[in-house]
């Protein structure tokens, strides 16, 4: 380690930036969130510098730069555009004995601005030693993904808390142990799920000594939407939650890439089914849920696309709620949305469609929608679970007077590597649907905003071309005769 990395009370402390460039400007930025006292001293500055004079919250000195300027300051930086010049600054700095940072001149430095992550309290700062600012940065929006959004709470409500376990355990040791509680137990679960009242409660009955072992232990379901299948659509709070679970309850469509976020060792568990395959029955599901979260375990019940649309996160929660076990419920990118958004179908568009309805194949009672009726609303139709039914669909449409050149898309696979297109008619969507032996999961697309994707196609897994099957494909033609 060439260089010790320290973090400095600037508050009400002068410092100096040489420079009125956009560098300058970045520099100053950064020392105001400090509550440092900046002056800069440049003849002539950005506007947003100006503003900042012009407000009283920058001084300014128009001046030209002596040696002997930097002995009123505690650190320096020098952001000017000449390098010669920006070394005469460090020089200077060095002699009077402070610190100054020389932009772009890692060997001029006596101290180097890191890449900065702050949630404060919690701040992280990441240095390279001056090689790879770039790679700081880099490693900055890693870190920016990995930490708890409500990370900055969590260390707040500890310092708040501080003294009363000070009190409340008198051994150094006792301590420790409690905050190692604090940190990977149901009060950080409760904070970092934006539940204050929880955590005082829980946080209450431990230093008042009524708690019992089984709420240290007690364990939380999340359920969590997965996505359509790109582990890149999965968002941060999912990731999150994917790499703490004790249990990871996970259906068939969620992709390895995903289950790979998991710890080591937590318990992956297969709940799941395709359309049309048996599974777990979802009693059983919500029993095994249930029962993992009464031992004490953190379970991520982990979802393709969104729980809330078509996933049954619905039934999971209330088997939860009445068993009176905290849960959280994260959301996630639909099937519909994410499929439509990556063959380049609009589900709403200007002039042409008003409204979208995501529906299923088949109600609870078995019986069909009314397709007729529903795009009669001016919807464009997102329909899960439908391949199996895409003849009733289409007949239904044509009998009701649909015009049969309506445009259908068959979306297989959506968003992964392996996605298939189909655009067809309604009239024609059955005999292609066979011969290109679309399967499962697929969804179904039915409206005029469908003609977009012929223009809008981006998407390939492998080639980002478009991996398209259509009307107007010769070598579609040419496959099926």
């Amino acid at each position: 380690m060439d260089r010790l990395p320290i973090f400095l009370n600037l508050r009400e402390r002068p410092c100096l930036v040489v420079g009125g460039g956009v560098i300058a400007e970045r520099k100053t930025r950064l020392l105001l969130r400090s509550g440092a006292l900046i002056t800069v001293l440049a003849p002539t500055v950005t506007k947003l510098l100006q503003q900042q004079i012009d407000q009283g919250i920058v001084s300014h000195l128009s001046q030209r730069f002596d040696d002997t300027t930097v002995a009123n300051f505690w650190l320096i930086v020098a952001a000017t555009d000449d390098q010669s010049f920006n070394r005469q600054i460090a020089f200077s700095a060095e002699a009077a004995g402070r610190f100054c940072n020389v932009v772009d001149d890692n060997e001029a430095s006596t101290f180097i601005l890191p890449a900065i992550v702050d949630r404060s309290p919690v701040v992280i700062a990441i240095g390279t030693e001056g090689n790879a600012p770039v790679l700081a940065q880099q490693l900055k929006a890693q870190i920016e993904s990995w930490l708890p959004t409500r990370i900055s709470e969590l260390a707040k409500q500890a310092g708040r808390w501080r003294k009363l376990v000070k009190n409340r355990f008198r051994t150094l040791r006792e301590r420790r142990n409690f905050w190692r509680r604090f940190f990977s137990g149901p009060i950080a679960d409760h904070l970092l799920a934006g539940r204050q009242a929880a955590a005082e409660k829980t946080m209450r009955a431990e230093l008042v000594g009524d708690i019992t072992e089984n709420l240290n232990n007690q364990g939380e379901a999340w359920i969590v939407g997965a996505g359509p299948g790109d582990p890149g659509l999965v968002t941060l709070r999912a990731q999150q939650l994917i790499s703490q679970a004790d249990v990871v309850l996970y259906d068939q469509l969620v992709s390895k890439p995903i289950l790979d976020i998991a710890r080591k060792e937590a318990d992956m568990i297969l709940v799941g089914k395709r359309s049309g395959s048996k599974g777990m029955p979802q009693k059983q599901i919500n029993k095994l849920l249930v029962d993992q979260v009464r031992k004490g375990k953190r379970v991520c019940r982990l979802k393709g696309g969104d729980p809330f649309i078509f996933g049954r996160g619905g039934e999971e929660a209330l088997a939860l709620s009445n068993a009176g076990l905290p849960f959280q419920i994260v959301p996630g990118i639909s099937a519909a949305i994410g499929c439509a958004a990556y063959a380049g179908i609009p589900l709403t568009l200007r002039g042409i469609s008003s409204g979208v309805t995501f529906t299923t194949a088949r109600l609870d009672n078995g019986i069909a929608p009314d397709w007729v009726y529903l795009l009669n609303c001016g919807h464009t139709l997102a329909i899960y679970m439908g391949v199996g039914s895409i003849q009733e669909i289409s007949t239904q449409l044509i009998r009701g007077g649909v015009p049969s050149d309506l445009p259908i898309a068959l979306v297989e696979n959506g968003t992964t590597s392996d996605q298939r297109i189909i655009l067809s008619t309604i009239s024609k969507i059955q005999l292609d649907a066979k011969n290109a032996g679309i399967s499962t999961p697929a969804m179904i697309y039915i409206g005029e905003t469908v003609r977009s994707a012929e223009h809008l196609r981006w998407f390939d897994g492998q080639s980002g071309t478009g991996k398209f099957l259509d009307w107007a494909d010769e070598e579609f033609a040419a496959v099926v005769g």
